[in-house]
C-alpha cells in the first residue's frame, strides 16, 4: 500500500483579498480605539497633574507671605510695642500660625496626591534662574 502525504492548510481557508483587507482594517480600528483610550486617559492625568502643581505652588506663595507677615507682627510686637513675652497664644499672631498649620497640611496632602498620579518632588521645586 502507498503512502498518502496529507498537507493540512494552516489558517483555515484561504482569504480573498477584500477580505484580507477589512480583517486588518477591523484590527487596525481595534488597535487605534485601545490607542486613543489610552492616550485620553494619560492626558486626563497630566491635565490632574497641572492643576495639582499649580495649587501646590500657589499654595507655597500664600504659605510664604503669611510667614512675612507672622515675622512682621512678631517684629512689631517685640520691637514696637516692647512685649517682654510672646508666644504662639499671643492673640496677634495665633490666628497666622494655625492658619500656616492648615497651610502646610494642605500642601502635603497635595504633595501626596500630585505623587501618587506619577509626579516628581523635582517637578515641585521652583527653578533658580
Amino acid at each position: 500500500m502507498q503512502d498518502v502525504l496529507v498537507l493540512k492548510r494552516i489558517g483555515g481557508p484561504k482569504m480573498t483579498f477584500s477580505e484580507k483587507l477589512k480583517k486588518f482594517m477591523e484590527t487596525s480600528v481595534d488597535a487605534s480605539k485601545e490607542f486613543l483610550e489610552k492616550a485620553a486617559d494619560q492626558a486626563q492625568v497630566w491635565g490632574e497633574m497641572g492643576k495639582l502643581k499649580i495649587e501646590i505652588l500657589q499654595l507655597r506663595s500664600k504659605a510664604q507671605s503669611l510667614t512675612a507677615k507672622l515675622g512682621a507682627e512678631v517684629y512689631n510686637l517685640l520691637v514696637e510695642k516692647n512685649e517682654p513675652m510672646i508666644g504662639a497664644s499671643t492673640p496677634e499672631i495665633e490666628p497666622l500660625i494655625k492658619e500656616l498649620e492648615q497651610l502646610g497640611s494642605l500642601i502635603d496632602e497635595k504633595e501626596a496626591l500630585y505623587r501618587s498620579k506619577g509626579g516628581k518632588d523635582s517637578d515641585l521645586n521652583e527653578k533658580e534662574k
